[in-house]
């Protein structure tokens, strides 16, 4: 999955839009069996999303995730990681539209599986299992079941329609017809369905033995079946088959439950516990993050082009809120001047370093406007820029006052200049002072940070 900051900022709309009718009991089922899966976060961001929705209506208003992120007290990287759990259990869809750089989403709710769904579910209800134990598991299944009530020695009395309604003229009804808006109806669970992408049914199918099993007793329930033990277990294709001998009908079909069972206790013998519900981490993520060949400014480069400004004060200040002053410069520069977010990244951390870690508006806009008639586009550009016009931007700097420069000995001209790790170049001038050992300490820790950033 992607880094939230490349999908999600604070400032981006979202709408809610309802599907069909989510009912009381449809809540206490995502209480109860979804939340030991998911989390109480994602409950909340659930439960809150449904809110949102007025009665009798389908759509919400059009807010901006700040409103929301307040209001759960989440972090935009937890209500992100809480989205995309309820989008992989079905809960939720995420619709985008990107317009003109401004970028607006739209999530659906939709209402979760029966019990009788989950439990039969053959996916879900297994990590349930696994994460609350046989004791809760079975006080769960019978919070959601009944006493069974025979009613063979009933027989079936209700009239139909036409038995109690008479006909009526088609011209009673021909001023009706279907308007423009969306009507209430009750819609069916989104069941979670795999894809075969990580199981080869190609294979699978070279070394079924036709003697044995025949091809048409391999149908849709059996395959999303094979999908999902091979997407719990981890079970290969030719582990696949021979579980598959084992669960044989008489008549030459495939008793899934059964299958499920021996799968099932087969893990459990080799590794004495249940597999658990983990997030998957992005293969290109991975290969992405910086290897011990990457140089520190290609680290530091990478992490300027995929971080936000928000998140990149967050991380200055060791993940402390920023100050709303701060935000306020930052966006209005980012208004005024429309520079790209890797841009403005380089232009914050700069300006800190410069003005001992104080964001001061006007030096900042006045290095933005001429990045911006420059056409600067990328972190990479920004930072050249930057060290090509070093020297410019020096006496462009806020000073202290001379006087206070002559009535204290260690006032801050006697201090050496503290600059970003991609200036320390050959082309830097002599004339800007070198750093100490202990400044350049600091440099080579805020470089380590940013890394450690990169491989969360």
């Amino acid at each position: 999955m992607s880094e939230f900051w490349m999908e999600l900022r604070p400032v981006d709309a979202y709408r809610v839009k309802m599907n069909g009718i989510v009912t009381q009991f449809d809540q206490k089922v995502a209480t109860m069996l979804y939340q030991p899966l998911m989390g109480a976060d994602c409950l909340a961001v659930y439960q809150t999303l449904l809110t949102e929705i007025e009665e009798n209506r389908l759509w919400s208003a059009e807010h901006a995730h700040t409103q929301l992120l307040n209001l759960l007290s989440l972090s935009l990287k937890d209500f992100f990681q809480a989205r995309i759990k309820l989008e992989g259990l079905g809960l939720l869809k995420t619709y985008l539209q990107t317009e003109n750089e401004e970028r607006r989403y739209i999530y659906e709710v939709l209402p979760p599986l029966s019990p009788a769904q989950f439990f039969n579910d053959g996916l879900l209800n297994i990590y349930l299992y696994s994460k609350i134990g046989t004791r809760q598991y079975h006080r769960l299944r019978q919070f959601f079941a009944d006493d069974s009530f025979s009613d063979t020695s009933f027989s079936e009395i209700t009239r139909s329609f036409q038995d109690v309604f008479e006909a009526f003229r088609l011209s009673d009804v021909e001023h009706i017809s279907s308007q423009d808006e969306e009507l209430f109806e009750r819609k069916k669970a989104t069941k979670i369905e795999l894809d075969a992408k990580n199981f080869d049914f190609q294979l699978f199918y070279q070394t079924l033995s036709p003697n044995l099993i025949r091809r048409s007793a391999i149908n849709h329930e059996v395959e999303q079946t094979i999908l999902n033990m091979n997407s719990i277990y981890g079970v290969k294709e030719n582990e696949m088959v021979n579980y598959l001998y084992r669960a044989l009908n008489s008549d030459g079909s495939i008793n899934t439950e059964m299958l499920r069972k021996i799968i099932r206790d087969s893990y459990q013998i080799e590794h004495r516990t249940l597999p658990t519900l983990e997030m998957k981490r992005d293969k290109d993520l991975e290969n992405a993050e910086p290897k011990e060949e990457i140089n520190d400014e290609t680290a530091l480069q990478l992490y300027l082009e995929r971080v936000t400004p928000f998140q990149l004060l967050v991380d200055i200040s060791d993940g402390a809120t920023p100050a709303e002053t701060d935000l306020r410069v930052v966006e209005e520069v980012m208004a005024n001047q429309n520079l790209p977010e890797p841009v403005m990244n380089v232009l914050i951390e700069y300006v800190l370093l410069r003005l001992d870690r104080k964001l001061s508006k006007n030096y900042m806009m006045t290095i933005a406007a001429h990045w911006k008639r420059k056409n600067i586009k990328t972190a990479k550009e920004a930072m050249d820029l930057a060290l090509s016009e070093h020297e410019k931007y020096k006496r462009l700097r806020e000073e202290p006052e001379p006087k206070a420069k002559r009535n204290n000995s260690f006032s801050k001209n006697n201090r050496k200049e503290v600059l970003p790790d991609w200036f320390d170049k050959e082309e830097t001038k002599p004339a800007s002072s070198e750093l100490s050992n202990k400044e350049k300490d600091a440099l080579n820790e805020q470089v380590r940070q940013i890394k450690e950033q990169l491989k969360r």
